[in-house]
């Protein structure tokens, strides 16, 4: 029998083991640190998904934590509970009883009738303390762009580098869009129906430097997209929701995971985001610095609305034109589907490769976040956007199209923007949180793929094909460009794939002798 005794540890204990064994610390160190056995570890890293999701809630407290009797319902009073709480609104428990009566009904729960003492344990369970949760501060509201810039900007600069300090926002890309069927969509919010089917939602990360740009998420309508079948690793974060919006939950399951993998790289951002409903104030961040800009300020103050975004959906553009240019030298006809979602992935991937230093941190510099040169730590010669991301579409699509596309430059250019106006997240409404609600329900009982139009599965291409289009690619790099540096790419790359040809090959032949073998 072992003498190790029992112990039982709160969620904010476990969560800061968790926090322990990502940033790579073994099982055998934590668990003879706190005098368990390694099973009680292991069995603290199997219930992670149970336990992030308390701790994200700020149940930091409790040991064990029983679930509503009514998930719904509590789901659902929560979600209205914290919309409440950022709009600065007073709750009380009545209040609080009179909405979870409300959502009941909404739901379908003809049975359920809230009592005063259903209130205190949901209080309990969320750690709801005097009508806030515990723990937090509502940000204050500054007035104006300029205030903001001359009073609260100076004090967050003072504290980080400008590699340091990152702004994100959401925007919506309808990623099947040809240049002919620009009017059908322009100024389209895609708010919902069929248009909706043929939109996500990219979230958009970069500091201010320009140095580093943040893995793009990206959001559609499908949890296990059909042509996702034989993709083993996407170049993007991926999450989905039935609208392919941006949801409270998904940005805070995207906030936390960056602030995990910040802690393994033991560095510290400020991240500037917009105060729009799908962006709730996270307690218990460890390495991110999270910052609301003003309300009613983001056109003019924030940096990704200063061209950042549009210069990557005009590259994501160039990208789909040249696709759609391809088929048509090979085809002949235009009648084909362009875009799958995992076409849009790695097209949207390869225009955030594209974008260049200079333009971000020029919009960071338009947007009023760096005074002059020597209020920077970059060096900049341009003053708007680097040449090679600010080719009108027009101008790029007329020199390489042999087809002569009958689409006037203003409209190749309103095609360029033409999503600039849809809806990346959902208004807050009562309605919308029971609908809410009720898809991820559905989404988390549902295993395959749930497009409403079915996606062919993406073609596996074997190791043998990459092999042979890796000799080509390399060969073509290293007899046309001059630059040693590309050379050298392209020379890993091929490696790699070599590599892999080779692994698979042995495992290949270990598996004949196996099977000879038995």
């Amino acid at each position: 029998m072992s003498s190790v005794k029992r112990k039982c540890y709160t969620i904010e204990e476990k969560s800061a083991i968790l926090f322990r064994l990502e940033a790579g610390e073994s099982n055998a160190t934590i668990a003879k640190e706190f005098g368990v056995s390694h099973s009680t570890i292991s069995t603290i890293k199997k219930n992670k998904y149970k336990i992030e999701p308390l701790f994200s809630a700020n149940v930091l407290k409790c040991k064990r934590v029983r679930t509503s009797t009514h998930e719904q319902v509590d789901k659902a009073l929560l979600k209205w509970f914290k919309l409440q709480r950022d709009q600065g609104i007073p709750v009380n428990g009545p209040l609080l009883q009179e909405k979870a009566n409300f959502f009941a009904r909404q739901l379908d729960m003809q049975n359920f009738t809230c009592s005063m003492s259903w209130i205190n344990r949901f209080k309990v369970r969320h750690n709801i303390v005097s009508g806030k949760i515990a723990g937090e501060s509502l940000s204050v509201q500054q007035g104006d762009v300029v205030d903001w810039l001359e009073k609260v900007w100076p004090i967050l600069r003072a504290q980080f580098r400008d590699d340091e300090i990152f702004n994100a926002d959401e925007t919506g890309l309808f990623y099947k869009l040809t240049p002919d069927k620009t009017l059908k969509f322009k100024s389209e919010k895609c708010t919902g129906g069929k248009l909706s089917k043929e939109r996500i939602t990219v979230m958009v990360a970069a500091n201010m430097s320009g140095t580093v740009k943040k893995k793009l998420l990206v959001i559609g309508k499908s949890q296990r997209p059909r042509c996702f079948k034989n993709v083993r690793h996407l170049p993007v974060d991926y999450e989905s929701n039935q609208r392919a919006w941006m949801t409270a939950d998904i940005f805070n399951k995207w906030i936390r995971a960056w602030d995990r993998e910040l802690m393994k790289k033991n560095k510290k951002i400020l991240l500037l985001v917009d105060n729009c409903p799908a962006h709730p104030h996270i307690e218990n961040l460890k390495n991110i610095t999270l910052v609301f800009l003003p309300p009613n300020t983001t056109s003019v103050l924030q940096p990704m609305d200063q061209g950042i975004i549009r210069a990557l959906k005009s590259h994501f553009r160039k990208n789909l034109v040249l696709k759609m240019i391809q088929l048509l030298d090979g085809r002949g006809s235009s009648s084909v589907d362009y875009s799958k979602i995992t076409d849009a992935i790695l097209m949207i991937q390869d225009a955030w490769t594209q974008l260049k230093q200079d333009t971000i941190f020029n919009c960071y510099k338009h947007a009023g976040f760096v005074r002059s040169n020597v209020d920077c730590s970059v060096t900049s010669n341009a003053d708007d956007f680097n040449e090679e991301d600010d080719v009108p579409l027009s101008t790029w699509v007329r020199a390489i199209d042999k087809h002569q596309l009958l689409i006037t430059n203003e409209e190749f250019e309103q095609y360029a923007y033409v999503d600039d106006a849809v809806a990346t997240c959902e208004e807050p409404s009562d309605e919308n949180i029971v609908v809410n609600i009720i898809a991820n329900d559905a989404n988390g009982k549902d295993s395959d793929g749930d497009d409403d139009e079915p996606e062919e599965i993406h073609p596996t291409v074997s190791v043998s094909e990459a092999l042979k289009a890796a000799e080509t690619l390399n060969e073509f790099v290293q007899t046309n460009f001059d630059d040693d540096l590309m050379k050298t790419m392209m020379s890993r790359m091929h490696n790699a794939v070599r590599s892999s040809y080779y692994r698979t090959k042995v495992s290949q032949k270990q598996t004949q002798i196996n099977d000879f073998v038995r």
